[in-house]
């Protein structure tokens, strides 16, 4: 199987007050977007992120560190660093934390890992880069920038992908027959979900509902995927969710249901 990666790119843009802003207004670029090391318990690593400035303006950033989660919807949450219990965010030391970066340049930031005896697993934090609040010509009105950076460290050789599907329930709407997994990360690293529900009457396969690609898991945590189906005709059936998480096997949950 597949262990599917995907990269948070310019996480957020944060709006002070709400100008008429366009695309061509974000000048903050960050590379690379997410950083996976592996770091041995009780070793230090030192590594680069590049800021780029690709604006017309100076900005001033400040660089800090976030935990985060990933609910069962798929949204984040931001906490305190070291606040996750699975946090690397007061393992990690910046250099710079703040600087001024003139227009078309970029700056190299480092950050060292000091990754403490006997842990095993992974363990991450969110790397935030956020500009001054400035005006843009022409308005009143002050605007800053975030972007961020994703630090995954998994101590070697200790990485293990597992999960389950807790439930399987089905309910019909007026788009169609909607479904949905609950996936249970019992592993010890994050995982990108993918795979399908079958339909089934009988022994005949009737559709085929497609997961999303890149559904984000973290470590111990929970996924709710939601997909729609065709409308069934009256009858019974039974759906069966295969769910690829990157292990050595897919796994399935089922559930049986009537159309009246």
């Amino acid at each position: 199987m597949k262990r599917f990666g995907i990269a948070i790119g310019a996480m957020a843009m944060i709006l002070l007050a709400l100008p008429a802003s366009s695309p061509a207004d974000l000048s903050l670029d960050v590379s690379p977007a997410k950083y996976e090391l592996q770091v041995l318990p009780g070793k230090t690593e030192t590594i680069p992120i590049i800021v780029r400035n690709t604006g017309d303006a100076q900005v001033h950033i400040q660089t800090s560190l976030s935990d985060f989660t990933v609910g069962r919807d798929g949204n984040y949450q931001f906490l305190a660093s070291g606040k996750a219990q699975y946090s690397m965010g007061t393992w990690v030391s910046v250099n710079p934390r703040e600087f001024d970066l003139d227009p078309q340049t970029f700056m190299q930031v480092r950050f060292t890992i000091n990754v403490p005896a006997g842990v095993t697993g992974e363990y991450s934090t969110l790397v935030f880069f956020t500009t001054r609040p400035s005006r843009k010509p022409g308005g009143g009105l002050a605007i800053a920038e975030r972007v961020a950076s994703k630090l995954y460290e998994i101590a070697p050789d200790t990485a293990r992908f597992a999960g389950e599907i807790d439930d399987v329930s089905t309910k019909a709407d007026d788009s169609g027959q909607r479904y949905l997994v609950a996936f249970h990360n019992t592993g010890n690293a994050h995982v990108y979900l993918s795979g399908r529900v079958e339909i089934k009457q009988g022994s005949q396969i009737v559709e085929r509902v497609l997961i999303p690609k890149d559904q984000l898991v973290e470590r111990n945590g929970k996924r709710l995927i939601e997909m729609t189906g065709k409308k069934l005709p009256a009858g019974s059936y039974n759906a069966v969710a295969l769910v690829d998480y990157g292990g050595p096997n897919l796994i399935a949950g089922q559930t049986t249901f009537t159309v009246r």
